[in-house]
């Protein structure tokens, strides 16, 4: 789109710190006077409440079910909140967009190019960044830091594509061919992959890096006062 505003877009696997990201860029965007919005799947006014009150229910719906839920949820939120918002000058943020939705069904084997039909006439982003982490890691951060598997659905573990007889096998297969996806998607499309390796500030610093050549023209000087009124 030809407009002043700028969509920035976080993608990956779940449990990667999408949101927290998202968060950092708003809050560092905005402390350079950018006015920001952040969005989501499973933020809309439609359907929104509907897809997280389902909660793990909705990963046992048909592979098309599932999409459709997914693209219905984005194109409310473009229509009435995003698109406007590009309008209007923000940043526009993205915690997960059309990437990961359809790289996650096209692990079941829904055909690509039905996929990407449902994603027509979505803005392109000016800047895409694929949060990347190895599948042993990931798993470690779930176990020790987030609750363990028992927070996963069958789904969210691949156990439904009989990649494993176990959560932790399954899971670790399931993500190594999902992080395999995201890098040919990267190389196809010109998306940064961000290694997440590292501190939070540490990953932050390289994900501003990637994003700052598309804001750069937006930023206004960071003002610091010494609170004297001289």
């Amino acid at each position: 789109m030809n407009q002043p505003g700028r969509l920035i877009v976080f993608e990956g696997p779940d449990h990667v710190g999408r949101s927290t990201h998202a968060r950092f860029v708003k809050e560092r965007l905005e402390a350079h006077g950018v006015a920001s919005v952040t969005f989501g799947l499973a933020r809309s006014r439609l359907l929104g409440e509907q897809i997280k009150r389902e909660g793990h229910e909705i990963h046992d719906y048909g592979s098309r079910t599932r999409a459709l839920l997914y693209a219905t949820d984005l194109h409310d939120q473009l229509i009435h909140e995003i698109i406007p918002a590009y309008r209007a000058g923000y940043a526009v943020i993205a915690d997960r967009y059309t990437i990961t939705p359809v790289v996650r069904e096209e692990m079941r084997g829904t055909p690509l190019s039905w996929l990407q039909g449902l994603y027509d006439g979505a803005p392109e982003p000016d800047a895409t960044i694929i949060l990347d982490i190895g599948p042993r890691r990931l798993l470690d951060r779930i176990l020790y830091a987030q609750g363990g598997l028992e927070r996963l659905s069958n789904y969210e573990c691949g156990l439904d594509l009989g990649l494993g007889t176990t959560s932790t096998t399954s899971f670790l297969a399931y993500q190594k061919k999902m992080r395999k996806r995201f890098r040919e998607i990267a190389n196809e499309t010109g998306a940064h992959i961000i290694s997440t390796n590292g501190t939070p500030l540490e990953v932050h610093s390289r994900v501003w890096d990637a994003i700052q050549p598309v804001v750069s023209g937006m930023l206004e000087p960071i003002q610091i006062t010494n609170g004297s009124d001289e």
